[in-house]
């Protein structure tokens, strides 16, 4: 029978009979759960097979098909993807009709609406509501997209408040030993991560700062930590980071976030202006930068086992918890201040 693959198409056309919703979990098992909603409350007239099995007897009216966390969890685990389709439900056809929705990742995610479901004339019309492909990240940048959801309690900011990370890397001689034990491209990895919830529509920025500002080149954000360390390794060392380039004027609706190992909250209160925002990710292992009440950002530590930083963070997913929530306060204050402004 048909199949119809909702990934960049809309809208699928089922018969008017009774449809079965199935869900198949990727990551932790049991971790999601299917419900339909109208009205803001579950539908009474849909079976619940199991958590991830439903059966629609009759649907006469639109239903909203939506995924939630189970197992008392109030997020999805990081790691989980879900894949849902909608089927005839037919115990004679063992290839029914169906619309396949597209998989999605929803690691930190508290809720997540994937289709309407309702009567278009004598057919019945599913109607995704995952248009925008997700962004292919890997492991590290993952577990920061996850963190970041969680923080922000949504998959993408909306466009009035998406914020474009405009990244300025500290490629000067101190720098060399975060360059060269993956610290920074954990750094890059986990911006990345973040930048697909903040301002998906925009890629970050990158520039290497030494003795003049060089724009950084990767393709996407997924590719971002490890095409622009290759250009780190064999940038040659500058100096003087604190008072050049990088302090340069920011795009509109845009943070500059300056890479570097040392504290510069001093500095960057002398450049900040009520159209610009900054915030520091300190590759050291110095935390005194935390102590400062300007200090706006996050502070990455290198491994303490001396293995790569990228390993040890991936195999701590605590410790990029942390760090996403630290280099997000100033934003997420901001973000809850228009919103209060907004309501008044």
């Amino acid at each position: 029978m048909v199949t119809y693959v909702l990934d960049g198409k809309s809208k699928a056309h089922l018969p008017k009979r009774p449809l079965m919703v199935t869900m198949s979990v990727v990551g932790a098992p049991g971790s999601a759960a299917l419900d339909v909603r109208r009205g803001g409350a579950s539908d009474p007239s849909v079976i619940a097979h199991s958590a991830g099995m439903l059966i629609l007897p009759r649907v006469e009216h639109e239903m909203l098909l939506v995924a939630i966390p189970a197992q008392g969890n109030s997020t999805f685990p990081s790691g989980t993807t879900l894949h849902v389709s909608v089927a005839v439900d037919s115990s004679q056809d063992t290839d029914p009709d169906r619309a396949q929705l597209t998989p999605r990742d929803v690691s930190g995610l508290s809720y997540l609406e994937l289709a309407t479901i309702g009567p278009d004339g004598d057919r019945i019309a599913v109607v995704t509501r995952l248009e925008e492909p997700e962004v292919e990240l890997g492991p590290l940048a993952s577990l920061a997209r996850a963190a970041a959801r969680s923080v922000l309690r949504v998959d993408q900011l909306s466009d009035s408040q998406q914020t474009m990370l405009d990244v300025r890397v500290d490629s000067s001689a101190s720098m060399l030993p975060a360059i060269a034990d993956g610290t920074v491209r954990a750094i890059l990895d986990i911006l990345a991560g973040i930048s697909t919830v903040i301002s998906y529509d925009r890629q970050p920025a990158v520039s290497i700062v030494g003795n003049r500002s060089t724009a950084a080149s990767f393709e996407t954000a997924g590719d971002l930590a490890d095409t622009v360390q290759q250009q780190l390794s064999s940038a040659s060392p500058g100096v003087g980071f604190g008072t050049g380039e990088q302090f340069g004027q920011a795009q509109p609706d845009s943070m500059i976030v300056l890479v570097t190992d040392s504290a510069t909250d001093s500095i960057v209160s002398e450049h900040e202006s009520a159209n610009s925002h900054f915030a520091t990710m300190i590759a050291s292992p110095s935390r005194a930068a935390l102590r400062a009440p300007s200090f706006a950002g996050a502070i990455v530590s290198p491994a303490p086992d001396g293995s790569d930083t990228s390993e040890y963070l991936r195999a701590n997913p605590h410790e990029v918890d942390s760090i996403v929530r630290s280099f997000l306060q100033e934003l997420t204050g901001r973000i809850t201040a228009d919103v209060r402004g907004s309501a008044q």
